[in-house]
């Protein structure tokens, strides 16, 4: 239902803000109690401009060459408050900045003394993994939770996206 709303949605909707103010009215007026959903919807372009709005999910971390920031501007959650307020930022991405998106299972990956993987954790891996294709950045935090929760039965899927700002040369950016 939510892909369906932003699919309706997109061609008219003037920023990311707006669309997931739309999104989120979109659920409302369906009525669907005790649901809700999180997102972080974004643009890119070809300069580097990276617009963004958090819609209650896990902040994404942004990592640059010397700072890992995470990308928290937005609002609440979806498909619960009618009258939510969401922002947006815009940030310019340098060549080399990896951008890493993940769900709640990520961070939330129990091993069997119970302890959770958590963000200090993601953010060791990322950290030391830093300088890896995204591919193979995606493998090892993937592998990380997996070799941390061994054994211990998950309630939640473990889903990351990796994403590497680069500019080709030769190529024209817009």
């Amino acid at each position: 239902m939510i892909q369906g709303i932003f699919a309706a949605q997109i061609s008219t909707a003037d920023s990311a803000a707006a669309l997931i103010t739309s999104v989120n009215e979109g659920l409302i007026r369906r009525s669907l109690q005790s649901r809700f959903a999180t997102c972080v919807y974004g643009t890119l372009a070809g300069d580097g401009r990276l617009t963004y709005c958090n819609a209650g999910h896990n902040p994404p971390l942004l990592i640059a060459r010397d700072s890992t920031r995470r990308l928290e501007t937005g609002g609440l959650i979806l498909g619960v408050f009618p009258k939510a307020v969401y922002d947006q930022e815009t940030l310019t991405l340098e060549p080399g900045d990896v951008v890493v998106m993940f769900s709640d299972g990520v961070t939330e990956a129990f091993n069997a003394a119970g302890e959770q993987f958590g963000e200090e954790r993601l953010r060791t891996c990322l950290d030391v993994n830093r300088q890896c294709s995204p591919a193979e950045l995606l493998e090892r935090l993937l592998s990380a939770v997996r070799t941390f929760a061994l054994g211990a039965p998950q309630f939640d899927d473990v889903t990351a996206l990796v994403l590497r700002y680069k500019v080709t040369p030769g190529k024209l950016q817009s």
